[in-house]
């Protein structure tokens, strides 16, 4: 048998396997399916663009949007005809075949809403911030606990591919530089619904954490908060929150320096690993040997190949956080990166800052 025989046969035998491979991933989209039914409440910016988008891409069934006004309520059963619009959210609560209740709507309505569905035995994911005080959220998780829903708190960070991996990677005590800067938030309290997410993110990857100095600054245009974070496992962390500076150049960047080598994280998709060269004789080995340090990228969201695991909504979190309150609700294998109770060193530490 000639060599370009045997070449075109071993070709064949792989574009077969690469078709299997395609099919098999198609099936496992096309049969996923789920056989409960679920209400949103709230249709505005952020729902539209983030979590709507993943809901149908996962057709989840959505039975009722829930709108304040029975107008725009009307306007959905005209242009969303697979889902009812109602101003009612009593139509939602009596209905036995709504097994879960996404929440996007006004931070200060939230409290409210979660409280009336978890009393009604209906799970909820709530988006962030689930209320506006401490004390809300230790009425929401004692009405939890005599509840048969639970609830999901929209902080999409902890569902993040890049956090999920370091989180894993992390042991022990690490110290960390983390900056999160934004422009100005005249919509709304910028620690309640921007800064909440870095801060829950850190006790999420380092433990819950004691606020040990602040330092703030407010301008006319936004407010500025230094922080000392010391973790219950030993962990320190310097944190910069602000929105003083610009949404064009708004970035995220942490640095987490651990005894093995240093993390680096940039905004929230590209996460890599520099190990440390180690010392002989007290002399760093890089001295001796020359500089010959690798950076090793762990996870990084590429931009050239548009499929499904680079979409920035999938690399954000939304979709994890999203997927995981489904397959809850359905009796499926499932992670709550962010419940109610997670919250609380969230809320104590928000509280401490914003009392300053």
């Amino acid at each position: 048998m000639s060599y370009l025989l045997l070449a075109t046969i071993k070709e064949l035998r792989m574009d077969k396997l690469i078709k299997q491979f395609k099919n098999i991933r198609k099936k496992k989209y096309i049969v996923t399916s789920y056989k409960h039914k679920y209400a949103f409440v709230g249709i505005g910016n952020h729902s539209i663009n983030n979590l709507y988008p993943v809901i149908n891409y996962l057709r989840a069934e959505l039975k009722y949007i829930v709108t304040q006004s029975s107008k725009n309520a009307n306007l959905i059963n005209d242009y969303y005809p697979n889902s009812e619009g109602t101003n009612d959210l009593q139509k939602v609560i009596n209905d036995e075949q709504i097994k879960g209740v996404f929440i996007c709507a006004s931070p200060k309505s939230h409290f409210d809403l979660v409280k009336q569905l978890l009393l009604a035995n209906k799970n909820v994911f709530v988006e962030k911030p689930p209320c506006l005080t401490h004390e809300e959220l230790k009425e929401l998780i004692e009405c939890e606990k005599s509840s048969k829903g639970k609830c999901f708190v929209g902080l999409q960070k902890q569902y993040a591919p890049v956090n999920l991996e370091l989180r894993k990677k992390l042991q022990g005590k690490s110290y960390y530089n983390y900056r999160y800067v934004t422009g100005a938030y005249p919509e709304g309290e910028p620690f309640l619904d921007l800064f909440i997410h870095p801060i829950a993110m850190l006790s999420y990857l380092f433990g819950s954490a004691e606020l040990k100095y602040i330092a703030t600054n407010k301008s006319k245009a936004g407010v500025t908060a230094f922080l000392h974070l010391q973790h219950e496992n030993g962990s320190n962390g310097i944190v910069e929150l602000s929105s003083d500076y610009s949404w064009t150049n708004a970035s995220e960047n942490m640095i987490i320096n651990t005894n093995k080598g240093v993390y680096e994280v940039t905004n929230n998709e590209n996460l890599t690993f520099t190990p440390k060269s180690g010392i002989i004789f007290n002399i760093p080995k890089e001295k001796i040997f020359g500089s010959k340090m690798t950076s090793v990228t762990l996870k990084k969201r590429n931009n050239f190949n548009p499929i499904f695991e680079n979409n920035q909504l999938y690399t954000s979190g939304y979709f994890g956080e999203i997927e995981n309150f489904i397959n809850f609700c359905e009796g499926k294998k499932y992670e709550n990166n962010a419940s109610l109770k997670d919250c609380l060193n969230t809320y104590e530490i928000l509280t401490k800052i914003i009392n300053k």
